[in-house]
């Protein structure tokens, strides 16, 4: 059997599938590591969601050896400038791998 190759993805789409996974709260994970950081820097989980939602990005989409799309997201909420590095495991969830 032959392995699909990955599609080639662009900031633009990528920004769009992000923010239709994240519409739905419950297709975000968070990694124990991005927990750690969000108590360590007292950013809530609405924040996070914002962030990937209504953000920009802040470093490009690439794809890692995992096959994941990865990519950091940035937005100004509560007067903090807050990044969310995530990663889009296709279709349907978003892991969110650090806070900062």
């Amino acid at each position: 059997m032959v392995e699909p190759v990955p599609i080639r993805m662009n900031d633009t789409n990528a920004v769009r599938l992000l923010r239709e996974i994240c519409a739905d709260s419950a297709n975000v994970i968070l990694t124990g590591h991005a927990s750690q950081r969000m108590r360590q820097r007292n950013i809530t989980l609405t924040q996070v969601i914002a962030c990937l939602t209504k953000g920009v990005v802040h470093e490009p989409v690439a794809l890692d050896q995992h096959g994941l799309w990865k990519l950091t997201m940035e937005r100004r909420a509560g007067g903090r400038q807050i990044r969310v590095a995530a990663a889009i495991d296709l279709p349907i969830r978003a892991i969110v791998i650090t806070v900062f």
